[in-house]
C-alpha cells in the first residue's frame, strides 16, 4: 500500500542498506610520490636555470662570430689594396734599404689581413657547430672559450697589419714621388693616424667593460638532468645540487 511504498522509495533514496556513496578521489599522496614531485620539481628548476645560462651563452657565441666577420670583412678589403701595392712597379735607382723596408711592410701587412681572414672564416664556420653538437654543456663552455681567445689574437693582428699598411703606404709614396709630395702626404697620414688612434681609444673606454663577467656555471655544473631525480627513496646519486649550490654560481 502507500506507506509500504513510502518505506521502499525512502530506502531506495538514502537507506542505509542501499545507499551509494560517491567515491573519495583527492586524497593525500603516498610519501614515494610526493618524494618523486619534489625530485621532478628540483630538475624542472635546474633545468631552467642551466637553460638560460646556456641562452647567455648563445649570445657571447654571437657577439663573438659579429666580430669575426666584421674583422674578416675589413682584413679582406686591406689584403686587396696590400696585394695591388705589391704589383707597383718601383725603380731600381731609388734606395734599396727604402724598397726592402717596403717590402717588408707590405708583405707583413698581407700576411696578417690574409691569417685574419682565414681564421675568422674557420671561427664562424666551425664554432657554432661544436658548441651544437657536442655531448652536453661544456662544450659550449669551451667553444666561448675558443672564440674569445682567438678574437684577442686576431684582434692584435688586425692592428698589427693595419700598422704596417699605413707604413706602407706612406713608404710608396716616397719611393714613387718627388720629395716634397713625399713629406706633404707623410703629413697628412701622420694627423689621420692620430686622429685614428684618439677616436678608437676613446670608443674603446666608452664601450669596452673594465671587468669582464662570464656567463659561465663555475660550480654545481649538472651533466645529466636525469641525476638530478633522484631513486626511489629519493637520494641523489653522481651530480647532487644541495641548497646552497646558487651561492657558488
Amino acid at each position: 500500500s502507500f506507506g509500504q511504498g513510502e518505506g521502499r522509495g525512502a530506502r531506495a533514496v538514502g537507506g542505509p542498506a542501499t545507499a551509494r556513496r560517491p567515491s573519495v578521489r583527492g586524497g593525500p599522496c603516498p610519501a614515494k610520490n610526493v618524494a618523486a614531485m619534489i625530485q621532478a620539481n628540483k630538475a624542472s628548476v635546474v633545468t631552467g636555470f642551466h637553460r638560460d645560462s646556456l641562452e647567455v651563452r648563445q649570445m657571447e657565441i654571437d657577439y663573438h662570430l659579429t666580430v669575426f666577420d666584421k674583422l674578416s670583412s675589413i682584413s679582406s678589403l686591406l689584403a686587396t689594396f696590400a696585394s695591388s701595392a705589391l704589383m707597383v712597379g718601383i725603380p731600381r735607382r731609388d734606395n734599396p734599404y727604402l724598397v726592402t723596408l717596403f717590402l717588408l711592410s707590405t708583405g707583413s701587412a698581407l700576411g696578417s689581413h690574409l691569417l685574419v681572414v682565414i681564421v675568422s672564416t674557420m671561427c664562424i664556420m666551425w664554432g657554432p657547430g661544436h658548441a651544437l653538437k657536442g655531448e652536453d654543456a661544456s662544450y659550449v663552455d669551451n667553444a666561448v672559450f675558443i672564440l674569445d681567445t682567438t678574437k684577442t689574437s686576431m684582434e692584435k693582428f688586425f692592428i698589427f697589419g693595419l700598422i704596417c699598411y699605413f707604413t706602407s703606404s706612406v713608404l710608396v709614396v716616397w719611393l714613387l714621388f718627388d720629395p716634397t709630395g713625399s713629406v706633404t702626404v707623410t703629413i697628412i697620414f701622420f694627423f689621420i693616424l692620430i686622429w685614428l688612434y684618439c677616436k678608437s681609444m676613446r670608443i674603446a673606454n666608452a664601450l669596452l667593460p673594465k671587468t669582464k663577467v662570464s656567463g659561465r656555471v663555475a660550480f654545481n655544473r649538472v651533466g645529466n638532468i636525469g641525476h638530478l631525480m633522484g631513486d626511489s627513496t629519493g637520494a641523489l646519486h653522481g651530480d647532487s645540487v644541495n641548497a646552497h649550490w646558487a651561492t657558488n654560481i
